[in-house]
């Protein structure tokens, strides 16, 4: 819409600092859709067509004439038209191939379109586009064909997860068209998530939230909330914090300890503009009914945690693993429960998988993520040290953790973790640097300006305790102490 366009470029001029349109624009998107999900509760759940056409025409309205993302949606709905032909002709394991095969080409096409876009354009900044609310789809629509396979599978008597058994369709169950398409086409989450499995959607589907007004809009705007305290952050701090300062020659020679600052800094401000997107959407997807999962015995709604971040465990956690863990929780869910159990599926059971298994499926699970991203060069340099830091990081804990806990000092505990949180937190705005940066040359700078210090950091973790024996002799000192303290 021209009209909306020019208004949005007026208030970013005015009052948001020149705040891209496109970043506003999907900002208004997320509010208009709280109003949207407002209308969506007054349809009744016994009429799930009528909740399954808004859905669709309401995403139509919001990422077609607000964002303006005309093509994302014929791309779209091609691919989902395509997709769930596969869903209904193709049979047994077959079926969830080609649909991952196919939703992952059709979305690496759109990257790499919109990458060579970015390389061609004068500020080679990347922008927003379908491809963002393409990386949701394909959760969504590969996701939906394994639940679909598992509940062939069950029927069959096959021995499945108790997730897997959660979340499968049977074949007499098996969505409609309009199903599909309100599910895929799903207005608050269809641009930035979250993500979530069709057992989720239809219990939405069939919530009647009259008696649980007051309870769904209490938890949706005080989400709303955290989203815009995060905006605020991003607009205000964003000009002076961003990681391509990390390449310049004025942060080259600034001073080790301004360097950690401003790093750690930049990261918190960086993360920012993700916790808004997913914490507004996450709100009007939770005023929408989603999460419902249910009653309990006392007849209480019981509510699943749809949040695609944990902003606590994130800033606040002591440890790599809880701020891997809290970050981008849907696609970790997908990974885990839709790529890496099942590449373990084929071999022996969780207790007896050979390591090579193990490593295998590990790595494969590795690729498919970096695929799911796209192909700058940064999001791999991200992913390779991401992948080396969680394995120095267990190692370290593995065998400093001991000591601590020996001390029995809680003055040792509280500086072990405030140092835990530290090294993490530093280590997390490091490793995610070239993600942000994204060519291999600005990658490369921001890394040398910065010493290089987390992989030597790691390569001297592994030298320590897997080379030099720094794990053993750790492991003699508690033994003897041990055996002291029985005299």
């Amino acid at each position: 819409m021209l009209v909306l366009n020019r208004a949005l470029g007026w208030l970013s001029a005015t009052y948001l600092g020149g705040l891209p349109v496109d970043r506003i624009a999907t900002v208004v998107s997320v509010l208009l859709s709280y109003l949207l999900a407002h209308l969506f509760r007054r349809i009744p759940p016994t009429n799930p067509s009528a909740r399954h056409l808004f859905s669709i025409i309401s995403t139509v309205l919001l990422f077609g004439l607000v964002q303006e993302q005309y093509l994302g949606l014929v791309h779209l709905t091609v691919g989902a038209l395509v997709i769930y032909a596969l869903m209904r002709f193709l049979r047994g394991s077959l079926m969830p191939k080609a649909v991952f095969l196919v939703a992952m080409l059709h979305m690496s096409y759109s990257q790499l379109r919109r990458q060579w876009g970015e390389q061609a354009s004068e500020d080679k900044q990347i922008s927003f586009d379908y491809t963002g609310a393409q990386m949701v789809f394909v959760i969504k629509v590969t996701s939906l064909a394994f639940c679909l396979f598992d509940g062939q599978q069950l029927k069959k008597g096959a021995t499945l997860s108790a997730y897997q058994v959660k979340n499968a369709i049977a074949a007499d169950s098996a969505p409609s068209l309009l199903e599909y398409l309100g599910y895929v086409f799903f207005f608050p989450g269809f641009a930035v998530g979250p993500s979530f499995e069709m057992s989720a959607y239809r219990r939405m589907i069939s919530f009647d939230s009259t008696a649980h007004r007051r309870q769904l809009n209490t938890r949706a705007y005080s989400t709303l909330l955290v989203g815009l305290f995060w905006m605020v952050v991003y607009v205000v701090y964003n000009p002076a914090f961003t990681f391509l300062h990390l390449t310049t020659s004025e942060f080259k020679y600034k001073g080790i300890v301004a360097k950690a600052v401003y790093l750690c800094t930049t990261g918190v401000v960086v993360r920012a503009a993700y916790y808004t997107a997913w914490k507004m959407s996450e709100g009007a997807c939770i005023l929408a009914g989603l999460g419902f999962d249910g009653f309990d015995e006392a007849g209480s709604v019981r509510w699943m945690d749809i949040s695609n971040v944990h902003i606590s465990s994130v800033e606040l956690g002591t440890s790599i693993r809880e701020l891997i863990d809290g970050w981008n929780i849907g696609t970790n869910t997908w990974l885990r429960h839709h790529v890496y159990l099942r590449i373990m599926a084929n071999t022996q059971s969780a207790k007896h998988v050979p390591q090579s298994s193990s490593t295998a499926a590990t790595v494969m699970t590795f690729l498919v993520s970096a695929w799911w991203h796209g192909f700058y060069p940064g999001y791999y340099l991200t992913f390779v040290i991401a992948a080396l830091v969680s394995s120095a990081a267990r190692t370290l804990r593995r065998n400093l953790n001991p000591l601590v806990v020996q001390t029995n000092s809680p003055n040792a505990k509280l500086a072990y973790n405030l140092a835990g949180w530290a090294l993490s937190k530093y280590t997390l705005d490091f490793a995610v640097s070239p993600f942000m940066v994204l060519t291999l040359p600005l990658s490369v700078s921001a890394w040398r300006n910065n010493y290089f210090s987390v992989p030597i950091a790691v390569v001297l973790i592994h030298l320590t305790f897997n080379v030099l024996g720094g794990g053993q002799l750790i492991r003699t000192h508690l033994a003897a102490k041990r055996a002291s303290a029985k005299i």
